[in-house]
């Protein structure tokens, strides 16, 4: 056989070689001096999506090459590389100048992935960095404990309280107030747990938590020093607040028997300078032995219904007054005085002035009844001021006796003069529009109380209900035995107290009054002295036209313990 043709062998040689770009999955391309593309495989072809390569300039082509990158690439004379973003891939092209040639090949690696792959772990290490520097960022103790309280970890704030070398301590021992009950809570326990400890003239508040995956126990410090400061100095504020409130509480309740005291020593000044002058008129009378009597009954008489209020209404009272001032015209009297409301309160009827004015001289008489409706009203005044010091000098005394109120002297109390007493206390307050009707049970019996304080109750329940009124209605006041208590019903025909404000009305310092006008006490000290202190009840019911206020007491104070 003959040889085998060396030219053909040759020819297959390179034809096997050719086929190597195209076989290459990654793009290969061949270059001139001139950074011109003399050969392009399909790889390459594609990723540029182009027919073909061949021509143009590789500097053109291939994203953010320079032509400093072409003049480094050419005289450098080994591999180098250059990354560029074609297609939304990233790819390492390679270029290669062999040895005796003038032309260069570029063979490109998609590393895309492998970018990716780097990315990823360069943010994994940031984030474990940043992770791992938290805990000495911390301005506060961080800890991180075994479960059976051993110290694994701590940073820097936790050394400088605990010390440098902690690693290892338990916990229990370290941490002053921890023992062993306690961490079993906190190990054993889905919530958070707090615990406050005072070290080195300072207050700290360890919060702990469990992680039940890792089954470590971690601890948050914070120092709350300053925090506490500023609470104790709220709380103190606080107090002084409510030592304002109560100050302004008690004006308010002196007030009232002080401005009643004043309003009836000013009008005490005319009706004395009046009675003077009627004296003086009296005096200049020839007067019998019978007439001297008479003044003395009519005296110790104005003195008795000076202290007495009259329980006619409105109407027989009117009537009353037209009939007796009917009378002195008739008689030919003299009633500069307006005597007819000064008979009425003092229990005249027309048969017994008719009897008297049988009896006396007239004109004797008529001086006698001129001297009568002068001092009659003296004495009603003397009365009110009396009733208006007195209850000052109570609430003094209540005010000493404030922090010792279980040693205030029980007494058997008369309900109806207690709210009497304070209806004529409160008479200023009660405008011309306000009706006061009384409907006492007469039956009802005395009780053993502490009559300064419960005073203190009718003297809140009715300046509220003369408040709620404006000027204007009525107040009802009910006494009645229900059961074995004896119950004690102030009703008013004001506006009504809104449904969703009736079960905070007996809340201190809640008021429903304009700003400094109401402190939000009275209510709730008449809650305290009765339920509290006299162990009764207290009740509130509402509606437009219509609020109860229902006291029950029992007959004896019953034991406290």
């Amino acid at each position: 056989m003959g040889q085998p043709n060396t030219n053909d062998s040759l020819k297959k040689e390179i034809e096997e070689l050719a086929k190597f770009p195209e076989m290459n999955p990654g793009p290969v391309i061949r270059l001139n001096s001139r950074a011109e593309i003399l050969l392009a495989n399909s790889a390459a072809r594609k990723i540029f999506n182009q027919k073909s390569l061949i021509g143009q300039s590789w500097l053109d082509l291939c994203p953010g090459l320079k032509e400093e990158n072409w003049q480094e690439i050419s005289a450098g004379g080994a591999e180098m590389g250059f990354e560029a973003d074609v297609a939304e891939r990233c790819y390492l092209f390679t270029h290669v100048c062999p040895k005796d040639s003038e032309n260069f090949f570029v063979f490109g690696s998609d590393v895309t992935q492998i970018k990716l792959i780097e990315r990823e772990l360069k943010e994994q290490r940031e984030s474990l960095s940043n992770m791992a520097r938290f805990p000495d960022m911390n301005p506060g103790p961080v800890l991180r404990m075994q479960d059976d309280g051993k110290i694994l970890l701590s940073n820097k704030a936790a050394k400088e309280i605990f010390g440098s070398d902690i690693k290892g301590d338990d916990w229990k021992s370290l941490c002053p107030g921890m023992n062993q009950k306690k961490w079993d809570q906190i190990t054993t326990m889905n919530d958070i747990s707090y615990h406050e400890v005072e070290m080195n003239g300072k207050i700290y508040m360890f919060t702990h938590t469990k992680d039940f995956q890792s089954n470590f126990t971690f601890v948050y410090g914070a120092d709350i020093s300053e925090q506490k400061k500023t609470e104790k100095s709220l709380q103190q504020a606080e107090k002084m607040a409510t030592l304002g409130t109560l100050a302004a509480g008690v004006a308010h309740e002196l007030n009232n028997p002080a401005a009643a005291t004043k309003r009836a020593s000013q009008i005490l000044k005319e009706k004395l300078s009046a009675l003077e002058k009627v004296h003086i008129e009296l005096n200049q009378r020839e007067l019998s032995a019978e007439d001297l009597a008479l003044i003395h009954v009519f005296e110790e008489r104005a003195l008795d219904r000076s202290s007495a209020l009259n329980e006619l209404d409105a109407m027989t009272r009117s009537d009353l007054e037209a009939d007796i001032e009917d009378w002195l015209d008739d008689k030919g009297f003299d009633n500069d005085l307006d005597m007819a409301p000064q008979f009425v309160d003092l229990n005249f009827t027309l048969d017994e002035l008719d009897d008297l004015l049988a009896q006396y001289n007239k004109d004797n008489f008529e001086a006698i009844l001129n001297w009568l409706a002068t001092i009659f009203p003296v004495y009603s005044l003397l009365t009110e001021v009396s009733e208006g010091t007195s209850r000052i000098s109570e609430i003094v005394v209540a005010l000493k006796n404030y922090s010792f109120l279980g040693q205030a002297e029980v007494l058997k109390i008369n309900l109806h003069d207690s709210l009497d007493n304070t209806l004529v206390i409160l008479r200023n307050k009660m405008k011309v529009g306000i009706k006061i009707i009384r409907q006492y049970d007469k039956s009802i019996p005395e009780i053993m109380a502490y009559g300064s304080e419960l005073n203190q109750v009718w003297t809140n329940l009715l300046d509220n209900a003369i408040d709620a009124m404006n000027g204007e209605g009525e107040i009802k006041i009910r006494t009645l035995l229900k059961g074995d208590l004896v119950c004690v019903e102030i009703e008013d025909s004001g506006k009504g107290i809104p449904a969703d404000v009736i079960p905070k009305i007996f809340d201190p310092f809640f008021t429903t009054k304009p700003i400094g006008k109401g402190t939000g006490l009275g209510l709730s000290t008449s809650y305290g002295i009765i339920v509290e202190k006299h162990k009764g009840q207290m009740k509130v019911t509402s509606e437009p036209g219509k609020t109860v206020f229902e006291t029950l007491l029992s007959v004896n104070i019953k034991d406290h313990d």
